[in-house]
């Protein structure tokens, strides 16, 4: 060191070699916070007293040492250590010259405040003052590394809990059945634990029920030594804590009357085992010796590792009904527990939409897949037999009325009107012979076949007027494409083409079956076209006609009647129809075909 080591009020190394005696051999905390204390007061000249603050929990920092006696009066203290803890910083506070000089500095671990050190000081300069706080600095790393110890310890304690109880969890885990799994944790429990006596119970309707008994393979459930211990693990379940007798003495006042009448002579311990909040089970531990808090914080941590495979293997144990029974409990606690008010209300709100899906009425619709068709549809036929000619039109065009839709070959009719022209001449002819001659049958004969000839004239010359087919009315053409026929014969009365009009419409329902009961003309009902899908058509219901078979299924074809006449649709469009069919519940409108189907399941099945 730069300067001897003396004090104002103890001076010279004798001193001082005690306290590093003491400090070297302090075994409680206590101790070594003294007599790092008084090693610092040693160091530093002129000390008058000395304070180390240190943090209880809580944020509350109480006295750990107090120098140069634990009587001496550092009230006047407080002001430097609260400013210096406030600051987290080291502070040098002076008052009138002459008088005293306080310097206090935090003591801190990992970004963590943990306490202070405070000293009251002779007047010196600033520079000296600095090196007292360097001191300082360096001798808290000595309290840094009392912390850490106890960190250190706590870790390895935790860690050993943390294995023990995942050595037990591991032996739980062997077993599927719930008796089995009971019988092996309480047996490792009593031997991991030294102890006499280890038993499970879990909480059936409220109550603690024996399971498992260690060592014991068979128990008589309604003798007054499970009575007693049944009523020793209610005891736990209702306070939801731990229950230790005789108790730790750092613990807290527990309620533990059955837990005295249970031990008699001997400890006994006993840890809730808590699953999502709810007690599901306790395990209670008995033996001749105490229980030590470090014991029973491993109790503890087995119980919260089991916690979780016993509910697990507890459901799997129960059937149906008491599953079901399980989930109503359950659900029943969470609805009492004030801390989750949002199950409480999602409950009710719930509860309002079921009443309303049974008691509200809505509009029920018939669906049905509808096609677009010409009100009337004229056809076009071939007048007679013959050859096509021309066909300038098919499926799709629009045409006007008159139009000309396709042509039959003319020839043959033509020459066919020139024979009979010709033949009605010769009879011409003849008959005006026989007139001037006076040979009435002659006359009479030729004047009958001069008429034949003349209606076969006639005939022919409809042919030719009717060789030219045009459409009746303006329209568009539904069906028939003949340009491929050209030249090909055609038989009288073959269906050519197929008009529709272009401003009178009807709609085709295809209603399944099961729906046709809710149909009638005279229903209104909106349509929407894949090709107009942002546009609402509406519709009156005009016919019910027979039915028949598509796609594997017994559809009605229902005409309907578009309110509008002025829309541009084309025949054959598609697309999805709702027919008005009344109002109903939510609930039959969801639930009738259901409901009907399996109705009919029933019928057929049952004798």
């Amino acid at each position: 060191m730069d300067q001897p080591l003396r004090s104002g009020s103890q001076p010279g190394w004798t001193g001082s070699a005690d306290h590093w005696a003491a400090f070297a051999s302090a075994q409680t905390a206590a101790d070594f916070c003294t007599s790092w204390l008084a090693l610092q007061c040693l160091q530093i000249e002129e000390v008058r007293s000395a304070l180390l603050l240190l943090e209880q929990g809580g944020g509350t920092f109480v006295p750990a040492a107090v120098w140069p006696s634990a009587q001496t009066d550092v009230g006047y203290l407080a002001p430097a250590a609260e400013q210096c803890l406030g600051e987290r910083q080291g502070k040098v506070l002076r008052g009138q010259p002459g008088a005293l000089v306080v310097v206090a500095y935090p003591v801190e671990l990992e970004g963590r405040l943990h306490g202070a050190v405070v000293l009251d000081l002779a007047e010196r300069p600033d520079d000296a003052l600095q090196r007292v706080l360097r001191q300082l600095h360096w001798g808290i790393g000595w309290i840094e590394t009392l912390f850490l110890r106890r960190q250190n310890l706590a870790d390895t304690e935790r860690v050993e809990r943390a294995r023990g109880a995942l050595d037990v969890l591991a032996v739980a885990a062997e077993h599927e059945r719930l008796p089995d799994l009971a019988l092996a944790v309480v047996n490792d429990l009593a031997s991991r634990f030294a102890c006499d006596r280890v038993a499970l119970g879990i909480d059936r309707r409220g109550q603690a029920r024996l399971l498992a008994l260690s060592h014991s393979a068979f128990f008589e459930k309604r003798s007054q030594f499970v009575s007693a211990l049944e009523n020793a693990m209610d005891e736990a379940l209702d306070q939801r804590r731990s229950i230790v007798q005789p108790p730790l003495d750092d613990g807290e006042g527990a309620i533990a009357i059955a837990h005295r009448d249970l031990a008699g002579a001997r400890a006994v311990c006993s840890v809730v085992l808590e699953h999502r909040g709810i007690g599901i089970g306790v395990l209670s531990f008995a033996r001749s010796n105490p229980f030590g808090g470090d014991e029973v914080r491993s109790c503890e941590a087995v119980g919260t590792l089991l916690a979780p495979l016993l509910a697990s293997r507890i459901e799997l144990h129960r059937w149906f009904a008491g599953r079901l029974a399980y989930r109503w409990r359950d659900t029943w606690r969470h609805l009492k527990d004030r801390r989750r008010p949002g199950l409480r209300v999602g409950l009710a709100a719930a509860a309002l939409i079921l009443l309303g899906i049974l008691f509200l009425d809505g509009d029920y619709r018939v669906n049905a897949r509808a096609v677009v068709e010409g009100e009337v549809q004229r056809a076009a036929v071939a007048p007679f037999d013959g050859f096509l000619r021309e066909a300038p039109v098919r499926a799709g065009f629009i045409v006007r009325q008159g139009q000309v839709l396709a042509t039959l070959d003319e020839r043959d009719l033509l020459v066919e009107r020139q024979r009979w022209r010709s033949e009605r001449g010769q009879h011409e002819g003849r008959y005006r012979d026989a007139l001037a001659k006076h040979e009435r049958a002659n006359a009479n004969v030729a004047l009958a076949q001069m008429q034949q000839a003349e209606s076969q004239l006639a005939l022919v010359d409809e042919k030719l007027a009717r060789a030219s087919i045009v459409a009746p009315f303006d329209g568009v053409v539904v069906s028939g494409d003949l340009s491929q026929l050209l030249g090909s014969p055609v038989e009288q009365g073959k269906l050519l083409f197929e008009i529709a009009p272009l401003d009178a419409w009807r709609v085709i329902l295809k209603v399944a079956d099961r729906d046709i009961r809710d149909v009638r003309p005279g229903q209104s009902g909106r349509l929407v076209l894949a090709g107009m899908a942002g546009e609402v058509l509406d519709f009156e219901v005009h016919n019910i006609a027979t039915a028949e078979a598509e796609d594997g299924k017994n559809v009605f074809r229902v005409e309907a009647r578009l309110a509008r006449s002025d829309l541009k649709l084309r025949p054959g469009m598609e697309g999805v129809g709702k027919i008005d069919a009344g109002e109903q519940s939510y609930a039959w409108i969801w639930t009738h075909r259901l409901s009907d189907w399996l109705r009919l399941q029933a019928w057929t099945w049952l004798p």
